[in-house]
């Protein structure tokens, strides 16, 4: 009788620990990027950077094509900071 409650505490401890595991991958999968390939668009748009300066309120780098663009972004505003030819660096 000992011998069944044990076995069913540590079913479930091991369900337990299963949930554990699944809710912090599924909490943390964003911040591991896995170092996967950006999927290739037809426009050739890539986001490089963003920074948030406040509440709904950043500041973007892009990339499109050959071309690198700064915007700024409010919450009712989108507004092109500066521009620039890429430069192809070959190394």
């Amino acid at each position: 009788m000992i011998d069944m409650y044990t076995s069913i505490i540590k079913v479930f401890f091991i369900l337990l620990g299963m949930i554990a595991v699944m809710i912090l991958l599924y909490r943390y999968a964003g911040k591991l990027k896995l170092n996967l390939k950006p999927k290739d668009t037809t426009y050739g748009l890539r986001k490089v950077d963003t920074i948030h300066l406040g509440y709904k309120k950043f500041v973007s780098v892009l990339e499109v094509k050959d071309c690198v663009l700064v915007i700024g972004v409010s919450e009712k505003e989108m507004s092109l900071l500066t521009q620039w030819k890429k430069e192809d660096s070959h190394i």
